[in-house]
């Protein structure tokens, strides 16, 4: 497998993932242009403010010459060669993966991904890039699998130092758990770098 870099953050607000960020801005040519995925916000009343929150990231960054786009119908991406990134928000695990299902998005983002591309994951959108997505709290769906995009590891967010033991037996798998404000940045299925130290991975 080969792939663009994948940047996973625990989670928290744009001061939180600061750090990350700041690496992740670097990948981001002069000009360049972002996708921003806030699906998983829909339901909430975050989703009203997201596009000034991502201008909020941009403009803390100083990246004032950066376009992004906001997602308004994911079934009109077919491919994503025309951006520098795709950032892929939190919010409900369930919903973003529902989307992706419905729209085929989860395919055209791989081959984004297995291409070169470069994907952000935050909190439950770094979720959704693993393995398995039932890592740290309930899901509805039937289908507890992500997209895929992390070689053998799934993500788990918000962590506080529980004990994830149980669910790698149960999955047979290994898990990259980010307090918020950590962060990681993934390779070829191969942690690469880090912002910040205090995250832990299982490896079953």
């Amino acid at each position: 497998m080969t792939t663009g870099k994948i940047f996973l953050s625990g989670g928290g607000d744009e001061y939180a993932s600061e750090l990350l960020d700041k690496q992740f801005f670097k990948e981001i040519p002069l000009g360049g242009k972002i996708l921003y995925i806030a699906t998983g916000f829909r339901e909430d009343e975050r989703y009203l403010h997201a596009f000034e929150w991502m201008q909020s990231v941009i403009t803390l960054h100083a990246r004032s010459d950066i376009d992004f786009q906001m997602d308004n119908d994911l079934t009109q991406i077919q491919h994503l060669a025309d951006y520098n990134a795709v950032y892929i928000g939190g919010g409900d695990i369930d919903i973003l993966m529902d989307e992706f299902d419905r729209t085929g998005f989860e395919f055209v983002l791989k081959n984004y991904s297995e291409h070169g591309g470069t994907v952000y994951g935050g909190g439950g959108g770094a979720i959704t890039l693993g393995k398995f997505i039932d890592t740290n709290r309930e899901i509805r769906r039937q289908y507890k699998t992500g997209v895929d995009l992390l070689g053998k590891y799934s993500v788990c967010t918000s962590y506080k130092d529980e004990n994830m033991d149980g669910w790698v037996h149960g999955h047979g798998g290994h898990l990259i758990c980010l307090p918020e404000g950590i962060g990681v940045i993934v390779k070829d299925g191969k942690i690469i770098d880090d912002a910040g130290k205090s995250y832990k991975v299982y490896e079953h």
